[in-house]
């Protein structure tokens, strides 16, 4: 970015995904360092900025994201007049790593035009006041995507037909696709990108899926985690249709279909895996049963 003028990104979402969110740029003197996080004040008014280093500065304003040369930015800061603001040598709110990745998710799963619907004008005062939701998310996603990878290579049938399927369907809106690593910031990342797909608002009802997941696996570590030597628990053709019937049945309400076979095949995947099944839940427990006590 060279121009010493603020840019408009037209296109956010081609944008965010590369951004450095752990550099900084050192204005020096009472100013200090620029970084991700941290909301500034310049001749235009407030900015929030995404990411910042010697050469470009991303910021946030109205909604809208822009670009800025990194001495063009410091150029606007430093002939704001500190008196009429009051400012002192620590004046901003810093918000954390994962959060400042949030916004970026939100920024790509949104359009210019819908993302400044989805967060308003103050990024801050918007994560402040969705932050029990987005921390509620970030731990269920985290812990399904944990769970999910522990289970490709001994369940393969319910990592696809249960774990992706779900995992699908809360993404189908989306301009992105389903996060791959687990790292903090990854998470955050796919949280946002999915906020900022179908707004606020539809966000709840989507993430609500992951409880499919959970319900599933937890029925199915209650049936077979009594005993965890593999194969050692037999089941009954009644109790086979049963339990496929009642797999079958919820993915069902999360709009996923499989038939009789795939469920019968999932049974037996944790049928003579019970320890990995159960590992697994264990991965998710805390976090589903939290938000299960919530609500009663």
């Amino acid at each position: 970015m060279n121009s010493n003028f603020p840019v408009l990104m037209p296109h956010p979402e081609a944008i965010v995904h590369g951004l450095n969110t752990g550099t900084v740029l050192n204005i020096g003197g009472i100013w200090g360092l620029v970084n991700a996080g941290q909301t500034w004040i310049a001749s235009d008014g407030r900015r929030f900025v995404l990411s910042a280093d010697s050469m470009t500065v991303f910021y946030i304003q109205e909604g809208k994201l822009y670009g800025q040369s990194a001495q063009g930015f410091i150029n606007e800061v430093r002939t704001y007049p500190a008196a009429a603001a009051g400012r002192s040598a620590q004046p901003w709110v810093q918000i954390a790593q994962v959060e400042v990745k949030l916004i970026c998710g939100i920024v790509a799963g949104a359009s210019g035009v819908g993302f400044a619907i989805v967060i308003g004008t103050e990024v801050a005062e918007f994560l402040v006041d969705n932050r029990e939701n987005f921390a509620k998310w970030h731990r269920q996603l985290s812990a399904i995507l944990k769970a999910r990878e522990l289970l490709k290579k001994d369940c393969p049938v319910l990592y696809d037909k249960v774990f992706n399927a779900v995992l699908h369907k809360v993404y189908k809106d989306v301009r992105g696709h389903i996060p791959d690593a687990v790292t903090p910031e990854v998470v955050s990342f796919g949280v946002g990108v999915v906020v900022g797909s179908v707004g606020k608002k539809l966000a709840q009802g989507k993430f609500s899926l992951f409880v499919v997941i959970f319900a599933i696996v937890e029925q199915l570590v209650v049936r077979f985690a009594v005993s965890l030597v593999p194969g050692a628990i037999k089941i009954t053709e009644q109790e086979y249709r049963k339990l496929a019937e009642q797999i079958i049945s919820q993915l069902k309400t999360a709009g996923v279909m499989i038939h009789d076979g795939e469920a019968r095949k999932i049974i037996e995947e944790v049928r003579h895996n019970p320890a990995k099944v159960k590992q697994a839940f264990d991965l998710m427990r805390d976090d589903f049963e939290r938000t299960k006590a919530a609500t009663h």
